[in-house]
């Protein structure tokens, strides 16, 4: 178990909320006070492609939904996910520029050749998932574990880390420069070609 600072918990609860509010203003649901349907995970992350693209949709994000699709070369950027479960989900050359994740479930997802840049993940587990050719320039991760992962060709560059779990995982060419990271447990994990620069993990001072 972990415990979200005042500042990761707030910042959660204003992501779920912000979710919550672009899934009803798009749907309409009567849950929202509205009279459409509620939309699908798979409708919603189309919808904010098509919005991202200036081809229609609208901003949104999801809220307590399940995924098991296979995405590719969808622009995600500032999507909000919160208490989402993807189970299967594949995404392939997708942007996930400045999005936020908060209290989500990965199991056996593959991302192969997509960016994470200033991406924020608070509170999320990731369990056999598979990250290929992945940068996360920027990102923030904290209060979040990945178990049985694969990392190949990943970069952290300039990234954030705080009681980040890394446990049983393998890989290759996993890079970072100018990485700072608290609390950060690399328990049973093993990776190939792991080049760290200027980089600070479990800082005493």
């Amino acid at each position: 178990m972990f415990a979200l600072s005042a500042g990761c918990a707030s910042r959660y609860a204003g992501a779920r909320e912000q979710a919550v509010a672009a899934r009803c203003a798009l749907a309409g649901s009567p849950a929202c006070g509205g009279l459409g349907r509620s939309m699908s995970a798979q409708e919603i992350i189309l919808a904010h492609d098509l919005w991202r693209k200036g081809a229609g949709g609208a901003p949104a994000g999801l809220a307590g939904q399940t995924d098991g699709n296979a995405y590719a070369g969808l622009d995600l950027g500032l999507a909000q996910f919160a208490d989402s479960t993807f189970t299967g989900s594949s995404f392939t050359e997708t942007k996930f520029n400045e999005a936020q994740w908060s209290a989500c479930h990965f199991s056996n997802c593959i991302f192969s050749a997509c960016s994470f840049d200033s991406i924020t993940i608070m509170g999320c587990t990731f369990v056999n998932c598979t990250f290929e050719k992945a940068r996360f320039r920027l990102g923030n991760i904290s209060g979040s574990r990945l178990t049985d992962c694969k990392l190949n060709e990943v970069n952290f560059e300039q990234g954030s880390w705080s009681a980040l779990k890394m446990h049983g995982c393998t890989g290759r060419s996993v890079r970072a420069r100018g990485l700072r990271g608290e609390q950060v447990d690399f328990l049973g994990s093993n990776f190939e070609q792991l080049e760290f620069e200027d980089t600070v993990l479990n800082s005493t001072m």
